[in-house]
């Protein structure tokens, strides 16, 4: 819901009548958010209408709510808002037990917050495996390299090393058709960048990873949203954006392993989006992180990029399979694209890192990449298991979805996603928002995204989601901390 500006006024007044003002806004977030007159998904008033509220000036908001965004009280999101995300920025609330906690069940003060906001890997052998590598980095080769300069999409030998990786996506490339970026993140500016100028419509799905409208907004792109069901990207929507007189440049889609929904496409509907693509000129960023994190046992899939070579930018990294301090990104392409996404990597990092970039390519040559992807998959699957099996016998839960590193979990009425995200950060339990994935005005879905590869192990896990479910028992009401 919308928060009143009047509220801030009698906050002020009340409850921090001293000092700045912009120092005041943010503490008057915080105490709303403490006293549950706020709660994670309220959106709070524009700068100017908070401004006139108050009769102060507009900058003086803006440097309130940045300082509220730097606590991790609020987020703000191009053409939505600025919306509460939680408490975890309140010390007296992050460092103390939530209430019907007890013992060592589940995450508190004592132990230590869960972070399942964060979509990152388990971790196993991985240490070890560093360490071998960065011994074996520093006893062979000309060592002097790694302090200079790297082609800006990286050398023939890593792109070819890449080019291997790629191939157990299901991608036939050459050398020549792949740059090395700074990370997934990295590859995905320049990917955007390559397809689209300023000004330029960008669809996405209506649910969609938040780093594409960070990136969107640097380019200074206009995001328009893809309706989804069930099954992912609905491709009659896509026609429909097609044609709605926006004259869309490019699609940028997640088809396998979805984040956050984890609905992986099927091969009708990539080949429906991809007629629609051709028919309609559009260009297509297919964002793959997760692609490789498949069981061995599901369906294999096709990805977009090889049902239509000739319009995808096809973009993954190490960091969801092994690990994200790599900052390692793959992007491939059309061979005539090669210029063009040399220079943008330039214009943006100039060059891969010449040392991360030779840990990676050695773990991709030496076999360390394989054993670790296959680890993964293991203990991944292990932890969909045993999420998907505590929460889909929960009364509160409707439907679980699990994929990759994350659960997409729907809740029934009358919860609410920012009512369980402020529920498990008093618990102790971080969840990312599920308005950061929202794209445009669709409604905020009745769901949130919980990432499961930060736990130590499963049994931390299971014992974070069994306090999380008995939180839900009590009832939306307690989350919010409202009282009737």
């Amino acid at each position: 819901m919308s928060a009143d500006p009047s509220l801030f006024t009698e906050l002020l007044e009340d409850t921090v009548p001293a000092g700045p003002v912009y120092r005041r806004i943010a503490e008057a977030i915080a105490a709303a958010v403490t006293t549950g007159r706020l709660v994670a998904g309220d959106r709070l008033p524009t700068h100017r209408e908070l401004a006139r509220e108050l009769g102060i000036a507009v900058p003086t908001v803006s440097r309130g709510y940045r300082e509220a965004e730097q606590q991790g009280l609020i987020s703000s999101t191009v053409g939505r808002g600025t919306f509460i995300s939680g408490v975890s920025g309140i010390p007296h609330l992050r460092d103390t037990p939530a209430s019907g906690t007890s013992g060592s069940s589940g995450p508190s003060a004592a132990d230590g917050r869960l972070d399942m906001a964060v979509n990152a890997p388990a971790r196993g052998m991985h240490e070890e495996l560093l360490r071998r590598s960065l011994a074996a980095v520093s006893t062979t080769g000309d060592i002097g390299a790694l302090l200079g300069y790297e082609p800006d999409i990286g050398s023939y030998e890593h792109r070819r090393s890449a080019c291997r990786w790629l191939a157990r996506s299901g991608l036939d490339v050459e050398p020549g058709q792949v740059a090395i970026c700074h990370g997934g993140q990295g590859a995905l500016l320049v990917a955007l960048a390559a397809s689209l100028r300023t000004g330029e419509v960008l669809l996405t799905e209506a649910l969609t990873y938040p780093g594409v409208k960070s990136a969107a907004q640097l380019l200074g792109l206009r995001m328009s949203a893809v309706a989804m069901d069930a099954e992912g990207l609905i491709p009659e929507a896509l026609e429909e954006a097609c044609v709605s007189g926006t004259a869309p440049r490019a699609l940028y889609c997640m088809p396998t392993a979805h984040n956050p929904t984890a609905i992986t496409l099927s091969i009708e509907r990539r080949r429906a989006i991809v007629d629609i693509a051709r028919r309609h000129d559009l260009l297509i960023i297919e964002d793959d992180v997760f692609g490789l994190l498949r069981p061995d046992t599901d369906a294999a899939v096709t990805p977009l990029a090889v049902l239509a070579p000739e319009r995808t930018l096809f973009l993954t990294s190490l960091s969801k399979t092994l690990a994200p301090g790599l900052r390692c990104g793959f992007l491939a392409g059309p061979p005539e694209l090669a210029d063009r996404l040399g220079a943008l990597n330039r214009a943006t990092v100039f060059n891969p890192s010449p040392f991360s970039t030779a840990v990676a390519m050695r773990w991709l040559d030496d076999g360390s990449a394989d054993r670790l992807l296959d680890w993964q998959r293991e203990e991944m699957a292990r932890r969909r298991a045993a999420a998907e099996q505590l929460l889909s016998a929960h009364r509160e839960v409707s439907h679980v979805r699990t994929a990759a590193l994350h659960a997409w979990v729907e809740l029934r009425e009358p919860w609410t996603a920012s009512e369980v995200v402020a529920l498990a950060d008093g618990l102790g339990i971080s969840i990312s928002p599920t308005v950061y994935f929202g794209t445009g005005d669709q409604a905020v879905p009745r769901g949130v995204r919980l990432c499961l590869g930060n736990a130590a192990d499963i049994p931390t896990l299971t014992s974070a989601i069994r306090t999380l479910l008995d939180g839900l028992d009590r009832g939306p009401t307690w989350a919010s901390g409202t009282h009737v």
